[in-house]
């Protein structure tokens, strides 16, 4: 399948991160906005690499 559980679990943690951040930011803890602000980037890249990894419809093209 196109999008299977782990997909949807990794893309739905990318999204609290993000909300994390930005509620974060709006109570004063800078710190630890800006942390997220560096994770954010390399969680969405990781889920990226599975992604493309463990895509089926990938193999057809190789």
């Amino acid at each position: 399948m196109l999008f299977d559980g782990t997909i949807l679990v990794a893309g739905g943690i990318t999204i609290t991160l993000v909300c994390l951040e930005k509620i974060f930011e709006d109570l004063g803890f800078h710190f630890l906005g800006k942390t997220l602000k560096i994770l954010i980037p390399i969680a969405a890249m990781a889920a990226g690499v599975y992604f493309l990894e463990t895509n089926a419809m990938l193999g057809w093209l190789r």
